[in-house]
C-alpha cells in the first residue's frame, strides 16, 4: 500500500519589523536663491536604492528627498524653492532574518519639520516610519488516498484552500504633455511642481491587469513676463491602460501593492518653440501577490477487511480566502484663518495619509489615520501676496470582516480617491474628501493530514468470539463508516441490511449488524 499525495503551497510571514528613523540636516540656502520670509509647501519621498539582508538583520541605503516652496525676502523674486537630498544608512534587526531573503519595504512620513534658523539657513528634519516583511511558501504534501491495496475502504474530506499563483513586479509609465492656455505667459524656471495620484482602481482581467485613475499635476512657476512675475496651473490628467500579465485570469484574486518608482514634470517648448509646454511621466510600480481557490481533497480514514490499516497523521496549515473588499469613507474638516488675512484664490494643495494605525477586533479591522492637506492660497496683502494652511482631517473606519481572529493575515491599502477645497463664511476654507480601503484577509486554518500509513495482520482469534448478529444502538455523533470499520464490514452492507435509504443515522437508532463471513 502506498500513499497517493498532492502538493500545495502555502504563504506566511515569516517575520516583520517597525522602525523609526530621523533623517535631516541643517540646510543653507544656495547662492543665487533668494532668503527665505516663510515657509509655503513642503513635500518628502522616501528613495531606497539598497536592501540586503543577512542573518538577524537588515541593511537599508537610500535618500530623502525634500522639496520646499517658500516666499522670498525682499527680493525681486516673489518666491524661491529648494530641492534637497539626505542620504541615509541603517541596520535594522530582524531576528528571523537570513541572508538572501526578500524583504518587502513599506514607509511613511509621520512628521516633517522645515524650520528657518535665519533667512540663509533652514533646519530640516523627517521622521520616517519604515515596516518590513518577509514572506516565505511553505511546501506541503496532503495525502488524498490509498492505492495498491486489496478491499480498502477510504473516506475522503475536502477544503478549499487559497493557493499561491503569482507573485511579481510590473511597471507602467504614463506620459502626457500639457499646453499652457493663451492667458498664460511662458515658463521661465519651474518653482513647485507636484504630481498626485486619485482614484487608482486596479482590476484582475484575463491575462492582463486593468489600469485607471488620475494624476492631479500642480506647478507654480516664474515667468518671462516682469508684470506677472508668478504663475500656476493646476489640471486633472485622466489615464487608462492595460498590462499584459500571462496567466492572469479573473477567477483569481489577491492583493495589489502601488507604489511611484519615478516622476518627473518638465518644460519643453511647443511646437512655436516657446516654453509652454509641460511633459509629465510617472511610472507606476505594482507589486502582485496573486491567489486561487483550489478545491482539495485528503484522506480522513482508512480501513480494510483483509488487513488492519494504521495511520500517522500530523498537522498541516493552509489558508483560505476569508474576504477582499473595498471600503469608501467621505471625510471633511474646517480651519479658521486669521482675521486679516483676505484670501483671493485657492492655487493648489498637497495632501497624503500620516498616522496610520490598525487595530483587529471581533468585528474585523478598526483603521485609523490623517489626512494632511497643505494649501497654497493668493492674498490681498502687498507684504505676503502667498499663504499657506495645513489642515488635518482624521479618519476613522471599520472594514466588517465577519468571524475575524487574531491570526487571520490581512492587508490594508489606503487610497484618495479625491480632494475638494473650498473657502467658507467666517474666513474658513474647508476640505472634504473621499478615501478607499482595499482590504484582503486570509482565514488561518489546520488539517490532520495522513503522514505514513502500516498494516499488520487482525487478530482473528479475536474476531471469531464475536456473535454473528448484533442489535446496536447508535450512540451520539456515531456514524455508519465507524460501525462499518469496527466490525469489518461496508457501509453499503449495513444499509442494504438495514434498508436504508441514506447514511444519516441518528443517536439511539436500532441497526441491525452482522459478522463479516469472509473473516469467520
Amino acid at each position: 500500500m502506498e500513499l497517493k499525495q498532492n502538493l500545495i503551497h502555502r504563504k506566511y510571514k515569516k517575520c516583520e519589523m517597525r522602525n523609526q528613523i530621523t533623517i535631516g540636516d541643517d540646510y543653507s540656502v544656495p547662492e543665487g536663491n533668494p532668503d527665505i520670509a516663510s515657509i509655503l509647501q513642503k513635500k518628502a519621498d522616501l528613495q531606497v536604492d539598497e536592501v540586503h539582508t543577512e542573518k538577524g538583520k537588515v541593511k537599508l541605503r537610500g535618500k530623502l528627498k525634500i522639496c520646499v516652496l517658500y516666499l522670498a525676502q525682499r527680493s525681486k523674486e516673489m518666491l524661491g524653492s529648494l530641492f534637497m537630498e539626505f542620504p541615509f544608512d541603517e541596520i535594522l534587526y530582524m531576528e528571523e532574518a537570513a541572508s538572501g531573503d526578500q524583504l518587502k519595504i513599506d514607509w511613511s512620513i509621520e512628521d516633517l519639520r522645515v524650520t528657518i534658523i535665519h533667512p540663509g539657513k533652514i533646519s530640516v528634519r523627517a521622521l520616517v516610519t519604515i515596516e518590513g516583511e518577509i514572506m516565505a511558501v511553505e511546501n506541503q504534501f496532503i495525502t488524498e488516498s490509498i492505492v495498491e491495496g486489496t478491499e480498502i475502504y477510504i473516506k475522503e474530506g475536502n477544503f478549499v484552500m487559497a493557493e499561491p499563483a503569482m507573485e511579481g513586479r510590473e511597471s507602467y509609465r504614463i506620459r502626457d504633455e500639457i499646453q499652457l492656455t493663451a492667458n498664460k505667459p511662458n515658463v521661465s524656471k519651474i518653482l513647485w511642481k507636484d504630481l498626485q495620484m486619485r482614484g487608482l482602481d486596479l482590476q484582475i482581467q484575463e491575462g492582463r491587469l486593468g489600469i485607471k485613475g488620475e494624476l492631479q499635476l500642480f506647478v507654480v512657476y516664474q515667468s518671462e513676463d516682469e508684470q506677472q512675475p508668478v504663475q500656476w496651473l493646476e489640471q486633472s490628467v485622466p489615464f487608462h491602460g492595460t498590462l499584459d500579465v500571462s496567466n492572469l485570469t479573473q477567477e483569481q484574486f489577491g492583493v495589489l501593492e502601488t507604489s511611484i518608482a519615478h516622476q518627473n514634470v518638465e518644460v519643453k517648448p511647443d511646437y512655436d518653440g516657446e516654453m509652454r509646454m509641460f511633459q509629465i511621466e510617472l511610472v507606476l510600480e505594482i507589486h502582485m501577490h496573486i491567489f486561487e481557490e483550489k478545491n482539495c481533497s485528503y484522506l480522513l480514514d482508512a480501513y480494510s477487511t483483509k488487513e488492519k490499516i494504521n495511520l500517522k497523521f500530523e498537522e498541516i496549515h493552509y489558508e483560505k480566502l476569508r474576504m477582499c473588499n473595498q471600503t469608501n469613507i467621505h471625510i471633511s474638516g474646517r480651519e479658521k484663518l486669521n482675521e486679516d488675512v483676505k484670501v483671493l484664490q485657492i492655487l493648489g494643495h498637497h495632501a497624503n495619509l500620516g498616522n496610520k494605525r490598525y487595530k483587529v477586533m471581533d468585528q474585523g479591522i478598526l483603521c485609523e489615520g490623517t489626512l494632511e492637506v497643505q494649501i497654497l492660497y493668493v492674498t490681498a496683502s502687498d507684504n505676503q501676496p502667498f499663504g499657506n494652511v495645513t489642515i488635518f482631517v482624521p479618519y476613522s473606519q471599520l472594514v466588517e470582516v465577519p468571524g475575524m481572529r487574531t491570526d487571520d493575515r490581512w492587508n490594508v491599502s489606503e487610497k484618495i480617491e479625491q480632494i475638494f477645497i473650498t473657502m467658507q463664511e467666517n474666513n474658513q476654507i474647508e476640505v472634504r474628501g473621499g478615501l478607499r480601503l482595499e482590504s484582503c484577509v486570509m482565514q488561518q486554518c489546520n488539517l490532520q493530514n495522513v503522514k505514513e500509513l502500516s498494516s499488520e495482520n487482525y487478530n482473528m482469534e479475536e474476531y471469531k468470539k464475536r456473535p454473528g448478529m448484533t442489535i446496536h444502538f447508535v450512540q451520539s455523533n456515531e456514524t455508519l463508516w465507524e460501525l462499518a470499520k469496527k466490525n469489518l464490514t461496508t457501509v453499503e452492507e449495513i444499509r442494504n441490511l438495514n434498508e436504508f435509504t441514506s447514511e444519516e443515522v441518528a443517536a439511539g437508532q436500532k441497526i441491525l449488524l452482522m459478522k463479516n463471513a469472509m473473516m469467520s
